[in-house]
């Protein structure tokens, strides 16, 4: 076997391999002799009958192309370890030449790039104390209450405390802002969730009612857009609803669950609140340290994971506006920037996620972290009963259904990862 690499940009390194008859010749007799053993014939047991019977009953195309498999697979991993690179993916694969002669095949890889990893032991990175105060556990059971109120609608005037919609055209020196109609725009009076002063001036108006009236935005408002302005609103009133909102005791926590008393509600509300601020701090602490290790680690960053990154980043967002009932396209439009420029702008925040993935899996690496298979199979098993069990079908119909492969190497790459920051919160964290 003969074989040459060539370097090429982005840490993309191309690889020519030339297997030549003598070269293949083992791997073809590793075939058959694997295909042998699998061939059933009448009257024999497997693998014991005579050589002629069995040749005559294998398909010289399979031989041929498990033996290419074979060859390739084999050469390819000896070809690696000879010059030790690590593969992060294969980019292509082309044969040049498939004969009874040789077999020569042609193929790019993205390989790990060489770099010195930065300090990742005492880094000193402090854990936050996790606090919930009674107004945060109040704020959530508001929340609750405001789940199981229930609305009627009432023909009065609206007053403080009811739940309202209105039209409402928002104008800024006769013209009609961005963003400034609505219809049938629903809000509660009183809550503070409009700017200031519109709610008030709802109060006393009745359904089918329209009204004019001016506000001078305060200077600090959170939309820059129409800080300190004056604004002309047009409204018409076409619904005010009364609230029935639920008493708050114990029969309410009992309605909302395995919860015997409203202390038991606030005290589960409590632990979860707790939980969620613990997975916060926890993931602030975990990038505070990758970070750090980052800031000391000089790294070419191969572009193409850049890149497959930025569109990662763009596809989530096109789910989380399709989740709000919107487009991409109109967001864009929007916003008045195209796929390409919003891609520019997040490319610093790609290039840091890269980086920071690379450094994990340099830690894994360093520090002999692996996997098991055992743990595999066993997130695998959990996977497919919460996930794919639910569609009600069995476990061996599912795995015909799907790539188990594939998702085997998602579970992989997610466990190790979670192994390495595990390990980086012990040998960085004080508290």
């Amino acid at each position: 076997m003969t074989f040459t690499t060539k370097k090429l940009p982005d840490s993309v390194v191309e690889l020519t391999v030339n297997l030549e008859k003598g070269d293949l010749l083992p791997y073809v007799a590793q075939v058959k002799d694997y295909l042998t053993k699998k061939v059933k014939i009448d009257g024999f047991r497997p693998g014991r009958a005579p050589q002629e019977k069995v040749l005559s009953r294998i398909d010289e195309n399979k031989v041929r192309e498990e033996s290419l498999r074979v060859a390739v697979e084999s050469s390819l991993s000896d070809v690696l370890a000879r010059e030790g690179l690590e593969v992060i993916r294969q980019l292509d694969f082309k044969i040049k030449e498939n004969s009874s002669e040789r077999l020569i095949y042609q193929t790019r890889l993205l390989i790990f790039p060489k770099f010195t990893l930065g300090n990742y032991k005492g880094l000193g990175i402090k854990r936050r104390k996790i606090t919930v105060t009674e107004s945060e556990v109040k704020s959530a059971i508001d929340e609750l209450v405001d789940l199981r109120t229930v609305f009627n609608e009432v023909e009065r005037p609206a007053q403080k405390g009811d739940r309202v919609e209105v039209d409402f055209t928002v104008r800024y020196k006769g013209e009609v802002i961005e963003g400034g109609i609505s219809e049938n725009h629903p809000l509660i009076l009183g809550k503070g969730k409009f700017v200031p002063g519109f709610e008030e001036n709802l109060i006393g108006m009745s359904k089918g009612e329209t009204k004019h009236f001016t506000l001078k935005i305060p200077a600090d408002f959170y939309q820059k857009s129409i800080a300190d302005k004056v604004l002309d609103f047009e409204v018409v009133m076409k619904k005010v609803e009364d609230r029935i909102v639920p008493n708050l005791d114990d029969d309410f926590a009992r309605s909302l669950g395995n919860f015997g008393s409203l202390k038991d509600l606030m005290a589960s509300i409590k632990e979860g609140l707790t939980m969620e601020k613990e997975i916060k701090e926890r993931d602030r602490v975990r990038l505070a340290i990758l970070t750090k290790i980052a800031s000391t680690t000089d790294i070419e960053i191969p572009r193409l994971l850049v890149e497959e990154r930025l569109d990662k980043m763009i596809q989530d967002l096109d789910s989380e506006l399709h989740q709000r009932g919107l487009e991409l396209g109109l967001y864009l439009a929007k916003i008045n920037k195209t796929q390409d420029e919003l891609k520019r702008d997040w490319r610093p925040q790609a290039e840091s996620q890269v980086k920071m993935n690379l450094i994990t899996k340099a830690v894994a690496k360093e520090e002999k972290l692996r996997v098991e298979d055992e743990e595999v199979e066993e997130e695998l098993e959990i996977i497919l009963q919460r996930y794919l069990l639910s569609e009600g079908k069995d476990g061996v119909e599912l795995l015909h259904e799907i790539d188990t492969s594939e998702l085997k190497n998602k579970i992989r790459d997610t466990l190790l990862n979670e192994k390495v920051l595990e390990f980086l919160e012990k040998q960085n964290v004080v508290v």
